[in-house]
This record gives C-alpha cells, structure tokens and sequence, in this order.
C-alpha cells in the first residue's frame, strides 16, 4: 500500500508535513459551509478540490491516527498523494 503526504496551512504558518495511509476530511456542501458529511483519501486518490467545513481532520497510518483536529473551513487539494489542506486555523486535538 501506497502512503500520502498531509500538510496544513494556515494564516499563522504551515505545520510539519505528516505521512498516513489514509485521511478523513469534513467537507460542506453549499453556501453556507453545511451539509456534506465525512469524506476519505487514500493514496492513488484522483486530483481533486474539495470545499471544507468546520469539523474534523484525521489522518491515519496502519491504523493509528497520526494527525487529528479540526478545520475551520477552507480547502482541501489532493495532488500526486499529497493532500494540502489551506486554513483559516487548525486546531489540533488534545
């Protein structure tokens, strides 16, 4: 298995890339930011970019969770198994 690259950033920086087999983004799905729901990529995943919303991030490798928090809206690209989250804040879970 293929693994991805996560990097996030935001308006007071970029934090250090993490390496996951697998990332779980919450994306919206209409003007106000609702709706949407849970959304995956994995490594091979197609380009793509996806409007997020307030809620979860979590990327996993051999099924432990390297990188988990939340997103406060923004955008999501996945690119050649690098999936670039851009930010207003992250905050990373406790």
């Amino acid at each position: 298995m293929g693994s991805l690259t996560v990097k996030i950033v935001t308006a007071r920086g970029s934090q250090d890339p993490v390496r996951c087999n697998s990332v779980h983004l919450t994306l919206c799905d209409d003007a106000k930011g609702l709706g949407g729901g849970s959304y995956g990529v994995r490594p091979g995943h197609a380009k793509a970019l996806f409007a997020l919303a307030d809620g979860p991030v979590q990327a996993l490798s051999a099924g432990k969770t390297v990188l988990a928090g939340r997103c406060c809206g923004g955008f999501a690209a996945v690119e050649q198994n690098t999936v670039t989250i851009v930010t207003e804040r992250f905050e990373p879970a406790v």
